[in-house]
């Protein structure tokens, strides 16, 4: 590498808090921040540029809140030349979803050098921390030293997050969302229930996570259903049929955790979907109105659970999981996944309205 080069990480990512931390510990490595147009012809053609700039990374936010402009992996894939560039592509969920560790080494098993849900300063050891080593890393430099990231994250980190699910997590937990998570699940009493001769596979009770969650951070009620509701808004915590939000009331929940962490392997999953052998792919009507080349959800479960020997749970969370990353989609965009009669596709085709 020529070291007399400019080091520099190219930013596509939203206007939230941790960008400043980030920017803030990329300043300290010597690394200039520099944001990558918002369009998608100029984007495209600024990443494309990677590899022949070996001297810059970039960080590329995939987050699929709302239907974001971000681009999905497929779409990373199809834009990237060869090469190594993509070892120098950092992915983020900064603007909404959740990352496990099953997530990262899929991610990096295709060639990219990490995903991350967020840089929060007052977690120098967390992400924050990891996202900068990995920088440090691919630009042969010296990775910073745990009292200097600190001293810069505390002065850099300008714009404080506030109101955002993360934000409320940290201030009442002192944890990450995928930290309590998996504390709620080590913790609680996870099995299958029964509610009208309905079964729910691996779900636990709203007021008995309210009074575990109580106790373990000595917080009144309000505030425990406070953080299963961040929880929810994260895509960690859902409620069986997702008829309701988490409330302290006997309603039964589920997490975006297995104890296996997340033991199906996503690309193995998606082929097998896209299979000849895998789901039932046809046009389909509600209300008078077609929606081509979809499948069932429920179906997409039965399928994962035959092929894979795996519970509903873990298939639903491998589904649960491609839809994070862009991957497949409710046929009208509406709904999360749902282990239930409603129509999904591979992402890619032209929304409908509906369904």
């Amino acid at each position: 590498m020529n070291r007399s080069a400019p080091l520099t990480a190219l930013l596509a990512l939203p206007p939230v808090a941790g960008r400043s931390a980030l920017r803030a510990g990329l300043a300290a490595l010597g690394v200039s921040g520099a944001d990558v147009p918002a369009e998608h012809r100029e984007r495209e053609d600024v990443l494309r540029r990677l590899a022949v700039h070996a001297h810059s990374v970039a960080f590329i936010e995939i987050s699929r809140e709302a239907m974001a402009s971000w681009p999905t992996l497929l779409e990373l894939d199809a834009m990237l030349p060869g090469g190594d560039s993509r070892q120098r592509i950092f992915l983020t969920r900064l603007e909404g979803g959740h990352v496990s560790q099953a997530d990262r080494h899929w991610v990096r098993s295709l060639g990219f050098a990490d995903l991350f849900a967020e840089f929060d300063a007052r977690d120098c050891e967390g992400s924050l921390r990891a996202a900068l080593d990995g920088v440090a890393r691919v630009l042969g430099v010296a990775p910073l030293a745990p009292a200097e990231l600190a001293r810069h994250a505390r002065v850099f980190n300008r714009e404080r997050e506030v109101g955002t699910p993360r934000a409320a997590l940290r201030a009442l937990t002192e944890k990450s969302a995928e930290d309590v998570a998996e504390m709620l699940r080590r913790s609680l009493a996870i099995k299958d229930r029964v509610y009208h001769l309905q079964p729910y596979p691996e779900c636990f009770v709203g007021s008995e996570a309210v009074a575990w969650m109580a106790r373990r951070w000595h917080r009144p009620a309000a505030e425990a259903v406070a953080i299963g509701q961040a929880l929810g808004s994260l895509g960690l915590l859902v409620h069986v049929t997702h008829d309701h939000p988490f409330l302290d009331d006997r309603l039964f929940y589920r997490l975006a955790v297995s104890q296996g962490d997340d033991a199906l392997d996503l690309g193995a999953v998606f082929g097998a979907m896209q299979g000849r052998d895998g789901v039932a792919i046809a046009d389909r009507s509600y209300l008078a109105k077609t929606y081509p080349a979809c499948w069932v959800g429920s179906e997409a479960v039965d399928f994962l659970c035959s092929r894979y020997r795996s519970s509903r749970h873990e298939a639903w969370l491998a589904l649960h999981r491609l839809m994070q990353f862009g991957l497949i989609e409710h046929v009208a965009r509406a709904r999360p996944f749902i282990d239930g009669t409603f129509y999904y596709r591979f992402a890619g085709l032209p929304a409908d309205h509906g369904g």
